[in-house]
């Protein structure tokens, strides 16, 4: 009796423990099917959704914090020590854990690489399968957005390329596959180089399918086939080749970063918001202030509202005010020049007749409306970009062979903005830094541009003088613990 009862209790535990939760499932499964390898896929975009991501991190919150963007960032407030480029402190009287912030961007991009590599590892088997153009499509996007968040992290975690200066020196891991196992970090000229070779692939891979459908055609569909569906949402064709551009211009390639940029320009699958096309009323579905026709990639986030609400909104008690991220009218005002002679039309400042922001009764200070969601159906009012139609011309404007030519690259998005044309060639560098801050307010890619051009002195920044040490964030603790 005793050795019975002791089998059938192993049987039943044996049992018990092959059970999965619901919500995974085994990879032989996942990929057992198209749909798998659609799902694998979405979560990869669900992964680079989360607020460790561009869901808060990579967009409105940290790195426009690092930007000077917002006025919450006195010594000991809630944004206090990151503002300062302080990057070791852990929580302590209600203060940010900026330990645990960097980890958590570190582990969730890593985690997403993870996803890719899972369907990278299980797709060549599985070709027959899928088809060319499925098979092309999903290992393109998925090579893709390998490529990509290791770039993104390459920016982050090492020093600037700084035109090769500093090509040799460590950077990160890059992890081509699943593993448990330790990697060692690639200089920053290696990471570079893997970059660009993978993203070089997925282009010609997702060559087969160029075709982008705009966000708001499809908005209330009901179809159940989502997976040629709101491109704009994928590291698709065109997004790819504007992540070269970018790639290039870092890598201080000029020519090629024209290339791409201008490929971008001319597909004619993006558009300008204008001011006539701009409805600012977030209770509505026709609402769009984040300009998504000039989406080249973007990612839906379901739970935007939640950030909106506690970080772009007033509360009713001012002491729940302490993580909101604002900035002041006389700032903003400032910063869009609006005291010069033709800048009072610029459709982006807060006194436009349709206005993007939202100004609070007392003290003058000013949110940005971009992301409120106040009207569920609203698909538009999910999306946070990561990849607009004006980046790709001011890096035209950048890499143009003459400043000149540049200066005609840059008048395009300012005469669509509502702003006088420039003619002082001179000007072209202080000028694109001046629409990099104005343009991307709230979306995280002025840092960027900060660190790549090794600005010394951030407007209205609070850890001023900037060094190299100031724009590298450290390794996680359990990196430099555990890792190579």
């Amino acid at each position: 009796m005793l050795v019975l009862g002791t089998a059938i209790s192993l049987s039943s535990c044996s049992k018990w423990l092959d059970v999965s939760p619901k919500t995974q499932t085994r990879e032989e499964e996942q990929f057992s099917s198209k749909q798998g390898f659609i799902d694998a896929l979405f979560g990869v975009y669900q992964q680079a959704a989360g607020d460790s991501l561009y869901g808060r991190n990579l967009s409105f919150g940290l790195l426009d914090v690092l930007a000077g963007r917002y006025e919450n960032k006195t010594t000991g407030s809630y944004y206090g020590y990151i503002a300062r480029y302080t990057y070791t402190n852990t929580a302590a009287n209600y203060l940010l854990d900026v330990e645990q912030l960097l980890a958590g961007l570190w582990g969730g991009a890593y985690a997403a690489i993870a996803q890719c590599n899972y369907i990278l590892k299980n797709i060549e088997s599985r070709k027959g399968m899928l088809g060319n153009t499925d098979y092309n499509i999903i290992k393109g996007e998925a090579l893709a957005m390998r490529a990509f968040l290791h770039f993104e992290l390459l920016k982050l975690y090492a020093p600037a390329y700084l035109d090769g200066a500093n090509a040799a020196l460590p950077a990160i891991p890059y992890l081509e596959q699943f593993t448990v196992v330790p990697q060692e970090k690639g200089t920053v000229g290696a990471i570079v180089d893997k970059c660009e070779a993978e993203l070089l692939a997925a282009e010609e891979l997702l060559s087969v399918h160029t075709d982008i459908d705009q966000i708001a055609g499809n908005q209330g569909s009901v179809s159940l086939d989502l997976f040629l569906m709101y491109r704009q949402n994928h590291l698709n064709y065109w997004a790819v080749k504007g992540a070269l551009a970018r790639l290039y211009l870092y890598k201080g390639n000029k020519p090629k970063a024209l290339q791409y940029a201008k490929e971008v320009i001319e597909s004619g699958k993006f558009s300008f918001m204008t001011a006539l096309r701009l409805n600012v009323d977030v209770s509505t579905t026709a609402s769009d202030v984040t300009f998504s026709p000039e989406h080249i990639f973007s990612v839906y986030v379901s739970g935007l509202r939640r950030n909106a609400e506690n970080l772009f909104k007033p509360a009713a008690d001012p002491r729940d005010d302490n993580r909101d991220l604002w900035s002041t009218l006389t700032k903003v005002n400032n910063m869009f020049e609006v005291s010069q002679p033709g800048y009072g039309t610029d459709m982006r400042i807060p006194a436009a007749s349709k206005s993007i922001w939202s100004a609070t009764t007392a003290g003058g200070n000013v949110y940005t409306k971009k992301y409120y969601v106040e009207n569920t159906a609203n698909v538009k009012q999910r999306l946070v970009p990561v990849m607009r139609l004006p980046e790709m011309y001011y890096i035209a404007a950048e890499a143009s062979a003459t400043p000149t030519d540049g200066l005609a690259f840059l008048n395009e998005v300012r005469e669509v903005r509502g702003l006088p044309l420039l003619t002082d060639a001179a000007t072209l560098d202080a000028e694109i830094q001046k629409e990099y801050r104005k343009e991307f307010y709230g979306e995280g890619q002025f840092w960027y541009y900060l660190k790549r051009r090794n600005i010394a002195t951030i407007p209205d920044g609070v850890g001023n003088p900037m060094t190299e040490a100031k724009y590298t964030f450290p390794l996680p603790q359990a990196e430099i613990e555990f890792g190579k």
